[in-house]
């Protein structure tokens, strides 16, 4: 059992909740305060009580986080003797965000979700789940908070951890001529799958930068054993000012 004390004034409250149940600990983590002491107790990773004075619950919670300071500890094996609570920390958290608004996203155009399991745990409204099926279809950020309660959905997830920017892998590959294909770019099949991972879809065209500033958008495929070439046939090389053995950029749309 753990007694040394830590300060709020180094710690991110919120963080430390989600490093503790991440790691699925069971316990009770206590903050000492000149106004009282908040508790929460955790089991199995999940939320079973939370108290601060009179408060219980996610109220007890938004009294802490309204003035986040005190000293804390976090004892290892203790249950509460009458848990009021059975929920993910996700869930008590987006309630309360709903009284205590987080920040704005901070970024304008497509995201993605960082985890799916985290998402599933939850339980989402149905206007709800069709702003996270905007989401899943790349609609820009700054299109979906167009409706006030989309945004303020936005910037609760992204306050968790659970959504962020979408940002394409860049590859730098080396130019070289097939003749295996007509009209379309070669890259390689782990490049291409890893593409696919963060756009939740197949990239039907690439973006190639060359060093001085010169993009071309070309049709693209996968290829298996590719490495870090990016295999173009005579007809689209003649089309562009690239040549053999060119290193390009190239990020797929």
């Amino acid at each position: 059992m753990t007694h040394s004390t830590a300060s709020l004034e180094t710690f991110d409250f919120l963080e430390l909740l989600y490093l503790l149940t991440d790691q699925g600990r069971s316990g009770v983590l206590t903050v000492f305060r000149p106004d009282g002491q908040f508790q929460a107790w955790l089991e199995g990773g999940r939320i079973r009580h939370l108290e601060f004075g009179r408060d219980r619950g996610t109220k007890a919670l938004v009294t802490l986080m309204s003035d986040p300071r005190g000293r804390f500890q976090f004892d290892e094996g203790l249950s509460h003797p009458d848990p009021r609570m059975d929920a993910p920390l996700d869930e008590v958290t987006l309630e309360l965000l709903d009284t205590l608004p987080p920040p704005p996203v901070g970024f304008d155009g497509p995201a993605r979700f960082t985890s799916r399991e985290r998402l599933a745990r939850i339980r989402w409204t149905l206007r709800e789940q069709a702003t996270l099926q905007l989401v899943d279809a790349q609609r820009p950020v700054a299109e979906i908070s167009v409706d006030p309660d989309a945004r303020r959905l936005l910037e609760k997830l992204h306050r968790i951890g659970l959504l962020v920017s979408r940002k394409s892998r860049v590859a730098r590959l080396t130019v070289t001529v097939t003749r295996e294909v007509r009209g379309v770019a070669l890259v390689d099949d782990l490049i291409f799958r890893r593409w696919k991972e963060d756009m939740v879809r197949l990239p039907q065209t690439i973006a190639v930068r060359t060093d001085d500033g010169d993009v071309y958008t070309l049709p693209v495929r996968s290829g298996n054993n590719l490495a870090a070439l990016l295999m173009l046939p005579p007809e689209l090389l003649m089309r562009t000012s690239l040549r053999a053995g060119d290193s390009v950029l190239v990020r797929p749309l």
